[in-house]
């Protein structure tokens, strides 16, 4: 069996890995100003930032069923007989149900995973998905693949301001009244498909200290680690962190570096960081 692998935009591909492994992406939805795009078509992480930080309302929604379609579509069109397609965590999106409707309607097998996770812990296990197939794995193994990397991967983050992850119904007030009143700079991570408090940090320095030590503490528990520092809003400070993450690690190989999605910008905001380690062979 030929299997496609297809991800949603949330898993923050950068466009030259998404090619190199064949992974169709399918595109959330950025709502500002009664306007929708889809992400990366016509919006993107920096468009995003320009909007938040000018004050105006911007919201997100989970893929089109159309996008779905055409996406399943062009697989079959390609010679795929089998497809699996990675969702972001079913705990903080609708996606994960999007993704099942358009299976039902396909004139193929579709396996949907939810990853229970985001960003490139979710990049990671398409990519892993997406080396089985390559490999010839059947449609269960290739889903299995991308399950395993997902259960491996830690994606942590720090945030400038918790409130977009509050506006967003992604953290309770309660945490996002102790970042703002006590000047706290929570130190975050996706934990069982939900957005928890790992630590708390009182300035920046500390902050990223912390994400250090979570990546350190991560690279050494994988046989196979690799790396991921992505940032929205965050100037240069995605590449300063990655590189002291390769010279910590100088077996890691060199991290992947890149934006997150403008759909994860528009809940975490401008200023966020964030580290992903997951344990990938190949």
């Amino acid at each position: 069996m030929t299997v496609a692998v297809i991800v949603d935009s949330a898993a923050s591909l950068p466009p030259a890995l998404a090619g190199r492994w064949g992974i169709g992406v399918v595109p959330l939805q950025v709502t500002a100003g009664g306007e929708s795009w889809a992400e990366g078509r016509g919006i993107g992480p920096d468009q995003v930032v320009a909007l938040l930080r000018a004050g105006d309302e911007v919201s997100t929604s989970q893929p089109t069923p159309a996008a779905f379609d055409a996406a399943i579509a062009a697989a079959v069109d390609a010679g795929a007989e089998g497809i699996v397609i990675l969702s972001l965590s079913s705990m903080l999106s609708g996606t994960c149900e999007a993704a099942r409707a358009a299976a039902a309607r396909s004139t193929v097998r579709v396996e949907v995973v939810d990853t229970r996770t985001v960003a490139m812990a979710q990049g990671f296990a398409a990519i892993a998905a997406a080396q089985a197939a390559h490999a010839g794995a059947p449609i269960d193994r290739v889903a299995d693949a991308a399950r395993t990397v997902a259960a491996t991967a830690r994606c942590v983050f720090y945030v400038e301001s918790l409130d977009h992850l509050r506006r967003g119904g992604r953290i309770g007030p309660a945490v996002a009244a102790v970042g703002r009143v006590l000047g706290i700079r929570p130190v975050l991570e996706v934990v069982d498909g939900e957005v928890i408090v790992a630590s708390r940090a009182r300035s920046l320095g500390r902050a990223r200290a912390q994400l250090h030590a979570t990546v350190d503490e991560a690279v050494e528990r994988c046989a196979h680690p690799v790396v991921a520092v992505m940032g929205v809003g965050a100037d240069d400070a995605g590449e300063s962190v990655a590189r002291e993450i390769e010279a910590r690690h100088p077996g890691v190989g060199p991290v992947v570096l890149g934006d997150v999605s403008a759909v994860l910008g528009v809940h975490a905001g401008p200023g966020t960081l964030s580290a992903v380690v997951a344990d990938l062979q190949g």
